[in-house]
């Protein structure tokens, strides 16, 4: 990463680096997903959290990460990290570019390094779909929100969860995981209408609880 200091805080890489073993899944559950790191083929799409886990204010929840571009191959989870971070920072793809909007609704005054601080962007299924934005098989989701996913947000309960789309919303369901539903980032759905409205809620929303926060805890500095 950049300098090391935009790699994600330990606790969560130790939860998702068995899934660059290859992840033991894909001999059962997942045999239908595709590992193939030549081709970009591995987990990836999760990025942030780069300060510790208590400076997390808002966790994004995506369906999976989208076909790897042409050009791309991942021999470690360092080199995935470093790619997805270059793709969000320059905006690479109209997915990157709303995640940007959302965060600057979100976060207006930071930098984007500054939002990766406050931020955790997690996948529900961290291995793309058979087919772009196709369906997934029930078996292989459940087993990535169990193995991977659920952990994950467990150390980050303290945070604001918002699932864009329908897949991230039936998946948080599943492993009950409490969220704010808002429309997904990538197309087609980030083309439905009301989809920026729900971005604009849920920014609302979590600004609303960083002020209560703030004047909690400023209220216990003061009397103690």
């Amino acid at each position: 990463m950049p300098g090391g200091e935009m790699k994600p805080c330990s606790e969560l890489l130790t939860i998702i680096e068995p899934a660059y073993a290859p992840c033991r899944n894909f001999a059962d559950a997942c045999s239908s997903l595709v590992w193939a790191p030549d081709k970009g083929h591995v987990p990836r799409g999760f990025l942030g959290a780069t300060d510790t886990l208590g400076e997390v204010e808002l966790v994004l929840v995506f369906a999976e990460p989208g076909d790897p571009h042409d050009a791309e191959k991942h021999e470690t989870m360092d080199t995935s990290l470093e790619y997805t971070y270059q793709c969000m920072k320059f905006g690479t793809d109209l997915f990157h570019r709303n995640v940007r909007y959302i965060l600057n609704l979100c976060f207006p005054e930071d930098s984007f390094d500054s939002q990766l601080r406050k931020t955790w962007m997690a996948e529900s299924l961290l291995c793309s779909a058979p087919k772009e934005g196709g369906s997934v098989k029930a078996s292989s989701w459940r087993a990535c929100t169990n193995c991977y996913l659920k952990p994950q947000l467990d150390l980050l309960s303290q945070a604001f969860v918002v699932a864009l789309g329908s897949k991230a919303k039936s998946r948080l369901k599943s492993i009950g995981i409490p969220f704010f539903p808002a429309g997904a980032a990538a197309p087609p759905g980030c083309n439905f209408l009301g989809v920026r409205n729900s971005w604009n809620e849920a920014a609302m929303i979590l600004r609303e609880r960083c002020i209560t926060k703030r004047s909690r805890y400023s209220s216990k500095t003061d009397s103690a």
